[in-house]
């Protein structure tokens, strides 16, 4: 051969990039967890390359690729014993891989820092929305409860005068009533028990003599209340 001919094949060769060298391995981890907080079970590791410094992983029946550098420590160790020696270009190549992969990991690790982040305030936000909006709808019941009961009284007293007065009375059938209730009046001591004052004016039959009768009342109503429930009449009394 021409020796020109010849020293231009061997510098050609020379200047030739770095081979890449995949070393088969069989490392099976039954927990494999990355730098970046991503997990994988049952995984193999079963090649390296450390030129371009990626691992394959048989995880989940799949080949996945992973960078070297996302390895835990120890994995990494034990790929690194099993390494090929490498020249000072594949070490520096592997060092300037490692740092870019460090770098991408904390970018993601930051990321996903910020999303957990705003999940968490959307949360709390939806959170603090709820309550509010329980709050306010509890206590617009509770407002409303006095009123619950003032209609509550109103109709049972109505019933009462008219129909279920003492039957020894001299009160026959009543032509006409008109109630006049107070304000209710929560009861120390009694949760959600209310007090109703009232008057009640009627004209009526009379039974113990011919014609028709009239009579004002004063009475006073304990009323219960309970959660979701209609109200119950304690008693009634005749003042």
């Amino acid at each position: 051969m021409n020796p020109l001919l010849r020293l231009c094949s061997l510098a050609a060769f020379l200047t030739l990039p770095a081979v890449a060298v995949t070393v088969d391995v069989s490392l099976p981890y039954k927990e494999l967890r990355l730098k970046d907080g991503l997990l994988f079970t049952d995984a193999t590791v079963r090649s390296f390359n450390t030129a371009t410094g990626t691992v394959t992983l048989l995880a989940n029946k799949e080949l996945v690729s992973v960078r070297t550098a996302l390895l835990p420590d120890e994995v990494a160790a034990r790929l690194k014993d099993l390494s090929p020696a490498q020249n000072k270009d594949e070490m520096d190549a592997e060092k300037l891989q490692a740092a870019a992969d460090r770098a991408k990991a904390a970018e993601n690790a930051d990321r996903r820092q910020r999303r957990l982040e705003d999940e968490a305030l959307a949360a709390r936000t939806a959170s603090r929305t709820l309550n509010v909006k329980a709050a306010a709808e509890e206590a617009a019941r509770v407002e409303a409860i006095p009123d619950e009961v003032a209609r509550f009284a109103e109709s049972r007293a109505r019933a009462f005068f008219k129909y279920q007065d003492s039957p020894h009375s001299n009160i026959g059938a009543v032509i006409s009533s008109d109630i006049f209730l107070e304000n209710p009046e929560p009861v120390p001591g009694w949760s959600g028990r209310y007090r109703v004052e009232g008057k009640a004016y009627r004209q009526y039959v009379n039974n113990q003599a011919s014609g028709f009768g009239r009579s004002g009342q004063e009475f006073e109503m304990l009323i219960q209340t309970r959660d979701r429930k209609q109200p119950e009449i304690v008693e009634i009394r005749i003042k």
